[in-house]
């Protein structure tokens, strides 16, 4: 399917700031790349991490069934060097042959099998987006047969995420190591995590691909505030700095030994609502607190205008969009209304977020907004994979400012976040109507019907203002001259192959 997101945003182009001269005295690390990354892994164990953050993490050690297309979404061959349909409730893949585990351990249909009956099963957050998964079978060492309770059209690109990270059989039976000894098939081994500071990979070797260029070394170095991201890529110490905060894009990208890229993307930063708390089980209140928060404020004064109003969960020119029909205006005064209406006059709620600097930021606008109509804001600033912990693990807060990093096909969006087993749904309430439209869409038989599905899931998205959806964020990253072949792609969420330095 040809992701209109894409299409439109290949007609406008992206913001591409620059320079013409080289490092010159940086230091020669043509055999390692470093890279400064705004957080730490939450696990890496694929199914079940609980940050969308991870997948920077991920990608190095796993490969995917299937992979997709950076520009479009579109499903592409991955370890499965081909899928069909058989019929309406059974996908067939078929797998490449001579891949092995980092461990040696053979990439075949056993361990396909292997993998998928884990992630489906308690105590994997991806059971929500494998649920219409009836039975795997290995058919021969190359040949998976997927037997469906019901249609999924969705599939092929959950296989181009957690889902389809493909972990060795060895290490699946020590599940508690899996978080921190990860064995893929990826173009990347782990060597060292250091805990909120640093993670080191080194070059697979044997990786099947050679197309695929990756660095002899590799090294995330986790910065959680964005101008030490920034100082240290001004100062050699880092080639590449992820999410580069929108306050300092434009004052880096006047550097001449570096270059500033922005490409739109399809992250939503928004508030979780754990909707069986008492304040927000009720919908005049979720009501109010979307129609409080000024969106075009907070593009241009949160996000310095690398950001677009969010009122649903997907860009305007995306195939799949309500978003040009449905929005919430500013309106405080109603806001008011609904708060007084609801009786939550003078009512706490406690708002959990990661503590960088440009989320604090943020969170103002959002107190601000919140205090205006009558509430009373407890902002719980906390490192990233802590915040993120507490609201979906622990349930500490009934509130968590954060965003919702996309996945390539949206019935996972809808499946993981809103649906009432979401792992991203705290309070496990169902959106009426929302999970039936993605059941219909599974069923279609054209894009365009299963288009018009998914757009009836986010319309009942919006009528029960489940959560608050505020901007469409830019994905920003900055690296020096000497730094080609970095590859952007509509999850904001690059995967580092191809990078090389050169001279």
């Amino acid at each position: 399917m040809k992701s209109l997101l894409a299409r439109g945003l290949a007609a406008c182009g992206c913001l591409a700031l620059t320079a013409c001269s080289s490092l010159g005295s940086a230091e020669d690390r043509l055999s390692e790349l470093l890279i400064a990354v705004p957080g730490d892994v939450s696990s890496f164990d694929p199914a079940t991490g609980n940050s969308g953050n991870d997948h920077i993490f991920l990608y190095p050690v796993f490969d995917t069934l299937l992979s997709f297309d950076p520009e479009t979404t579109e499903p592409r061959p991955g370890l499965a060097e081909s899928w069909e349909y058989e019929d309406q409730n059974t996908l067939v893949l078929t797998l490449r042959e001579g891949v092995t585990f980092h461990d040696g351990e053979p990439l075949d249909a056993e361990a396909v099998k292997a993998n998928l009956d884990r992630s489906r099963s308690e105590g994997s957050n991806l059971q929500s987006e494998l649920a219409s998964i009836s039975a795997v079978e290995a058919v021969d060492p190359r040949t998976v047969r997927v037997e469906l309770a019901e249609p999924d059209l969705a599939l092929p690109l959950i296989f181009a995420d957690r889902a389809g990270m493909m972990v060795s059989p060895t290490s699946l039976e020590d599940p508690d190591a899996l978080a921190s000894a990860p064995v893929g098939t990826g173009p990347w081994e782990l060597k060292e995590w250091k805990r909120g500071s640093a993670v080191e990979y080194v070059a697979n070797d044997d990786y099947w691909n050679e197309e695929v260029y990756a660095s002899p070394r590799m090294t995330y170095r986790v910065l959680t505030d964005p101008k030490t991201r920034v100082d240290s890529l001004i100062t050699n110490q880092v080639d590449f700095s992820y999410q580069v905060g929108p306050g300092d894009a434009e004052g880096l990208a006047l550097n001449e030994a570096i270059t500033v890229q922005s490409d739109p993307s399809i992250r939503v930063p928004l508030i979780y609502l754990d909707l069986s708390d008492e304040l927000l089980a009720d919908t005049r209140v979720r009501e109010a607190l979307n129609i409080a928060v000024d969106r075009e404020q907070m593009a241009e004064v949160g996000y310095f205008g690398y950001a677009r109003p969010a009122s649903t969960y997907f860009p305007e020119e995306h195939w799949a969009s309500v978003e040009g029909e449905e929005q919430y205006p500013h309106d405080p005064e109603r806001a008011r209304e609904l708060i007084r209406e609801a009786g939550a006059e003078g009512a706490e709620i406690s708002i959990l977020l990661p503590n960088d600097a440009n989320t604090v930021r943020r969170s103002e606008i959002i107190r601000y907004a919140y205090e205006d109509i009558g509430l009373q804001v407890d902002m719980q600033p906390r490192e990233l994979v802590q915040s993120t912990t507490e609201f979906f693990d622990e349930n500490r807060a009934p509130a968590l400012l954060s965003a919702w990093t996309g996945r390539p096909d949206p019935a996972q969006t809808y499946a993981q976040l809103l649906a009432e087993a979401g792992y991203y749904n705290t309070g496990g309430v169902a959106t009426p109507g929302l999970e039936e439209a993605v059941d219909r869409s599974h069923e279609q038989d054209s894009d365009e019907a299963r288009a018009e599905e998914l757009k009836e899931a986010g319309r009942a998205a919006f009528k029960n203002a489940t959560f608050v959806p505020l901007v469409f964020e830019d994905t920003i990253v900055a690296y020096a001259n000497q730094v080609e072949g970095y590859q952007p792609n509509l999850l904001g969420k690059p995967k580092f192959t191809d990078i090389r330095e050169v001279g």
